[in-house]
């Protein structure tokens, strides 16, 4: 007997019982639907979690502040305070995983935008390491090369400024879904923002700097939202006028003279950082995955740097665990069923004895006859598997329409989904239905197999 005349005896005998073999499909599309819809829900939550943490920040970056090292889980601080300079940025690229490295300085200042005034958070970049890392273009165009006096403004800066003569403050500041329209920097495009920096020493001498803001960048929420970004080179310029000594008064140095002797005393070592060190230094990392070793890495050497990815992991666990819990309570239920293929196949070889003993006398071999009983049991298993992967797919649909409601969206829109039914899991569920039907199937075709031929002929 070839396997298409094996197929077609098995769904001929199938169906001979049609309530039983209903029955017992039953049986099996409840443990699947229960598996599929329990497993979602550990698979919507991770996915679920992981969406609101991308619109706080990129999973794969790393942000390298100026500070000591501290560790995420205890808050305590471990290792002495690293420098943030070129010799940093070498070894942040020589870290496996690593795609690119963009050092940053700061610089905030006093800023007016027509009418407005407001503050302003300036990072010094340099235009093709920017372009490597992952920020969108809203509108406008990225920084370039021959760039001077140019900058790209987050999504939320335009909220950083505000009407002095209007009494309301002239802000509209975050508001949630549904409620009224919020500004955004669209507006500021190809305007001229003026940024007003004042020496650290001698507050009275300042400058009054031009910034032509040349594109807005994505990302409502993102956590670069509320800041700005200029050409390194200008912003090294502004920041060497920041930090000139030259402004300091008489009496400045003699205060900066005495505070420096009294430390000295005490055997203290001045706290006070290169003033050409980088303020900041982003890392882009292939997945969140390198960018967790990479981070744990740089943490033990003394750097202090955050990253979302710190996070994922713990979000990771909690819905392995989650899903493990709810999948052993599907699978129980699968089991059930599984005890009823079982129990009707073991039902169909008393039924069909005599119709066995006649198969192996005109030719069919045990081994025919075992095929033949473990392709039923698989066929109740797809048959069942299929219609509760249907079933499921309603079912989880159901749910996120039924707490669309209550779970909402993340903060740039985006609709959360409590269930999700990736389509692994829906080959999974069919796999594994089948095998269920194959493994419950085994004991009764085995027994069907060894039947001797006369005595079963002989059976009434």
């Amino acid at each position: 007997m070839n396997n298409v005349d094996v197929l077609r005896m098995a769904y001929g005998n199938l169906f001979r019982r049609k309530m039983r073999a209903i029955l017992t499909i039953v049986g099996v599309f409840i443990g699947t639907m229960a598996i599929v819809v329990m497993m979602s829900l550990g698979i919507g939550l991770k996915e679920s979690t992981t969406k609101q943490m991308e619109s706080w920040g990129d999973l794969n970056m790393i942000t390298v502040n100026q500070g000591r090292s501290w560790d995420p889980e205890t808050g305590e601080y471990k290792g002495d305070e690293q420098r943030l300079n070129d010799d940093a940025v070498a070894l942040f690229k020589s870290q496996p995983g690593v795609i690119s490295v963009m050092p940053s300085i700061q610089v905030n200042g006093q800023a007016k935008y027509g009418k407005k005034e407001g503050w302003l958070n300036l990072y010094g970049v340099e235009p093709e390491i920017f372009n490597q890392m992952t920020y969108e273009i809203a509108e406008g165009r990225t920084l370039r090369d021959t760039d001077v006096n140019s900058v790209l403004v987050g999504w939320q800066v335009i909220n950083q400024f505000w009407d002095p003569e209007d009494t309301g403050g002239g802000r509209r500041m975050m508001i949630g879904p549904g409620g009224t329209e919020q500004s955004n920097s669209t507006e500021m495009l190809n305007q001229v923002v003026y940024v007003t920096i004042n020496n650290n020493y001698n507050y009275e001498m300042s400058k009054k700097q031009p910034l032509t803001v040349v594109g807005v960048l994505e990302g409502e929420f993102k956590d670069h939202a509320y800041s700005a970004y200029a050409p390194i080179s200008t912003l090294k310029k502004w920041r060497d006028f920041v930090n000139d000594k030259s402004y300091m008064t008489e009496e400045q140095r003699q205060q900066q003279e005495q505070w420096e002797r009294e430390m000295k005393e005490r055997g203290e070592t001045s706290m006070t950082r290169d003033p050409k060190d980088y303020d900041q230094i982003l890392i882009r990392c292939k997945d969140v995955k390198e960018a967790r070793v990479v981070a744990s890495t740089l943490r033990d050497i003394g750097y202090n740097l955050w990253t979302v990815a710190d996070y994922m992991e713990n979000v990771e666990n909690q819905a392995l665990i989650i899903q493990a819990v709810l999948g052993g309570i599907g699978g129980i239920t699968l089991l059930v069923a599984s005890i009823g293929i079982a129990n009707t196949m073991i039902m169909a070889i008393y039924e069909r004895t005599r119709e066995i003993g006649v198969m192996k006398v005109i030719g069919a071999t045990g081994a025919d006859v075992m095929k033949m009983f473990l392709m039923e049991a698989g066929l109740i298993g797809v048959c069942g598997g299929v219609l509760g992967l249907i079933c499921s797919l309603g079912a989880s649909k159901l749910i996120n329409y039924l707490s669309g409601d209550y779970f909402g969206t993340t903060m740039d829109g985006m609709q959360l989904n409590i269930s999700v039914i990736p389509p692994y899991l829906m080959i999974f569920s069919l796999i594994f239905a089948f095998c269920i039907g194959i493994i419950a199937g085994f004991y009764p075709a085995r027994r069907a197999s060894k039947l001797s031929p006369i005595l079963a002929i002989r059976n009434e």
